[in-house]
């Protein structure tokens, strides 16, 4: 379990993995934009979602991310570059009958390169991979899971319209 910090009363508060009582796993993943300014979406179990997944043993997350894009959709992992981190998502999850706290980093990939084909990962449930421009966005808002509506309101407000220098 994690440290406690003390506030400024100097009362101990316990981090989000110690108030839920469950363990942590970690996994990383992207919003991925393409030269066309479309952005990738999944279709996996009813909802629209983005790659990611574990972080394996000994990996950054920053290639654990990559890893998962290039596995969950098919795209070429040369074309794919990381711009930044964007902001970290949890969830409850569970694997083998046990329950997790699910942290999620998530980072704004670029992929050099136009719509091109994808080959989603059927084995993990993932039935369809779609470029979406972001004017169409607003029309998969209610089929997206609430933390990828989270994580695209975060790039939407602050790094979508970044002004070219």
């Amino acid at each position: 379990m994690g440290k406690h910090n003390k506030n400024d009363k100097g009362k101990k508060r316990m981090n989000l993995e110690e108030t839920i009582g469950l363990p942590l796993i970690e996994s990383a993943g992207g919003l991925v934009r393409n030269r066309s300014h479309h952005v990738l979406l999944m279709f996996k179990r009813g909802k629209w979602d983005m790659p990611k997944g574990r972080i394996e043993p000994g990996q950054s997350k920053e290639i654990a991310a990559i890893r998962e894009v290039e596995e969950e959709t098919g795209l070429d992992p040369h074309k794919l570059s990381i711009k930044g981190k964007l902001v970290s998502t949890f969830h409850t999850t569970t694997h083998g009958g046990v329950k997790y706290l699910k942290k999620t980093h998530w980072y704004l990939m670029e992929y050099d390169s136009e719509d091109d084909e994808t080959v989603p990962q059927n084995e993990e449930g993932i039935i369809e991979c779609r470029w979406i421009h972001l004017s169409d966005l607003p029309a998969y808002r209610e089929l997206l899971r609430a933390r990828i509506n989270y994580v695209v309101d975060f790039w939407h407000q602050n790094l979508a319209y970044v002004p070219r220098r």
